[in-house]
């Protein structure tokens, strides 16, 4: 179970990581000829970025994330498909979704696209196990380490990098939109006469 955990919690930091780098691009955050989403403001930081995205956008992204979840613990499977972790399964093994989709199916598997893996031997795939081990507990370090020199904390080396500054906080993602037709909770409830 702890390895499962670890191994997915280093797969969202690798994500989070390559995803907080691209979002730094002019490319990215710089301006668009359409705007990608309502709201949508130019040369901002990654956090603030997120903060523009409309409460319904950001449901959407959470809605995604819980049915990959779900799929990834064998959610409507039978055993001959995946066997789960906690009844002697592979840490880490995500299931393949080609070929499977309620209206178009998918072209090409979510872990594996290109199938690669296949032609490993089990050598192969027991390092490459303990090198993305290695690289998720990097990406976590690296993750928590530019969230924390965006928000003003000393982490060297990296405050000498030219990471983006962010006023708000990163551990309420809903702060400052958490609207629903465009009414705020905050506007429907007096929060200081608690």
């Amino acid at each position: 179970y702890l390895r499962h955990a670890e191994i997915k919690h280093g797969r969202v930091a690798m994500a989070a990581f390559l995803g907080y780098c691209a979002q730094c691009t002019d490319l990215v955050k710089g301006e668009h000829s359409i705007a990608p989403y309502k709201g949508f403001v130019a040369d901002v930081s990654p956090q603030e970025q997120w903060d523009n995205i409309p409460l319904w956008g950001k449901l959407q992204i959470f809605t995604l994330i819980g049915m990959l979840e779900s799929y990834g613990e064998g959610a409507g499977m039978d055993e001959s498909e995946y066997v789960h972790y906690t009844k002697g399964g592979l840490p880490g093994f995500y299931p393949s979704i080609k070929g499977k989709g309620a209206v178009t199916p998918l072209p090409l598997d979510l872990f594996d696209p290109f199938g690669i893996l296949k032609t490993q031997s089990p050598e192969e795939k027991e390092r490459g196990r303990r090198v993305e081990i290695n690289n998720g507990r990097g990406a976590m370090l690296g993750i928590l380490a530019i969230l924390s020199v965006s928000k003003g904390l000393v982490v060297p080396p990296l405050d000498l990098l030219p990471i983006p500054k962010y006023d708000g906080d990163v551990m309420v993602p809903f702060s400052n939109d958490f609207s629903f037709f465009g009414h705020t909770f905050n506007r429907v409830i007096d929060w200081g006469s608690r």
